[in-house]
């Protein structure tokens, strides 16, 4: 079994190991060291990464209690320099301790399990068994962060068989032996396998991003640390940028932008109402046709072309094509009270580079052909 230097000290940035094996598979070398500080991805959180000698770890996982190192490129069996990512590390160090610290205070306040935890590169969520009202989420973010300004005391422990019992601990599954156990001062006591910060104010900040319902239950999205500070200068960049558009002070965007888009939405549906008449009537303009007929407004949309053929198919007996854009690149909208398009539209995209289909009285697509070849086909 390989030695677990993660559970001795959390904080290793660099080791020395003995190289056991090193051999080919999927991805690169599984190599497998007699003792490692790189934590396998386990318990919801993703793997540490760095180097082992000169070759690179992408992913470490555990198989009956050894640790398996996927490298870059094979090792020479024999004592090797090893150093993590410990940047990363620490990020998922930060960030695990915080989500023990909501789910021990979601926990105690509300009764709650926590019934599912991811930490990735990108996010950290974890699943509580029952929704919380954003009061309630917001009461139990202010009691986290009083718990990281108090700055306790993160203790990691295996109890013994005997001890274990009679300690009242959080668990996802009922263990039995080697359980581990992560202690937040007095706010939470949790089995947990993953390293940990050793006092809570190494935590930084903790923030509750996003919720969602999720399997009778809830979702929950957070940062923590670094992540927190990184979250804050994406959200206080975009609230600036709109401050400057709008000419506004930072705390007044979101009502000034609600506004503007209550006023954007009114001029849309006026425009909207506009190019509909507009459409109507350039319909008032086609003249009684006993035939087909081809019209073109490159700059229609296909409600403009709805309400162009609508009104002016009555005045033509055959084909009515009405089309937008440029050659090449046409959007069309054929309409006709005489011919069954659903059987001519097959041979109509053919003929002219086209895709679309509809209704025996209408279709609409595309065409990747010329206006001449267009009004050719139709006898316009």
């Amino acid at each position: 079994m390989t030695e677990k230097l993660y559970y001795k000290d959390a904080y290793i940035r660099e080791f020395t190991a003995t190289v056991i094996s090193s051999t080919e598979c999927d991805g690169g070398y599984d190599t497998v060291l007699d003792r490692t500080a790189f934590f396998p991805e386990e318990g919801g959180q993703s793997c540490d990464r760095g180097i082992i000698g000169a070759a690179s770890v992408s992913y470490v996982y555990e198989r009956d209690g050894v640790v398996h190192h996927i490298t870059d490129e094979p090792l020479t069996l024999g004592k090797v320099s090893c150093a993590l990512d410990f940047e990363s590390r620490f990020d998922k160090m930060q960030c695990h301790t915080a989500e023990h610290i909501l789910c021990g205070i979601i926990h105690k306040r509300h009764g709650l399990e926590n019934v599912g935890f991811h930490i990735g590169d990108d996010e950290v969520t974890f699943d509580v068994s029952s929704p919380l009202s954003r009061e309630e989420l917001l009461a139990v973010e202010d009691i986290a962060n009083e718990v990281v300004f108090r700055n306790l005391e993160v203790e990691t422990f295996f109890p013994t068989p005997e001890e274990l019992p009679a300690l009242n601990y959080r668990a996802k599954l009922e263990l039995t032996e080697g359980v581990r156990l992560v202690k937040v001062g007095d706010v939470d006591l949790c089995a947990c396998c993953a390293p940990h910060v050793s006092r809570t104010g190494e935590i930084g900040l903790i923030k509750i991003l996003e919720v969602m319902n999720h399997r009778g239950g809830m979702r929950i999205w957070m940062v923590a640390g670094k992540r927190a500070l990184t979250d804050y200068r994406i959200k206080y960049d975009n609230i600036r940028r709109i401050s400057a558009i709008l000419s506004i002070p930072q705390h007044e965007t979101a009502k000034a932008l609600t506004e503007y888009v209550s006023a954007t939405e009114e001029l849309k549906a006026q425009l909207k109402a506009t190019r509909r008449a507009l459409a109507e009537s350039k319909a008032d303009t086609v003249t009684l046709t006993d035939g087909n007929a081809v019209f073109l407004f490159p700059d229609f949309g296909t409600e403009e072309l709805r309400s162009f053929v609508n009104a002016a198919l009555p005045k033509v007996s055959g084909i009515l094509v009405a089309l937008s854009g440029r050659d090449g690149d046409y959007k069309y909208l054929i309409a006709s009270n005489s011919v069954n398009l659903t059987a001519e539209i097959k041979n109509i995209n053919q003929a002219l580079l086209g895709r679309g289909g509809g209704k025996p009285n209408a279709v609409q697509g595309s065409f990747a052909s010329t206006l001449t070849d267009i009004r050719a086909y139709f006898n316009v």
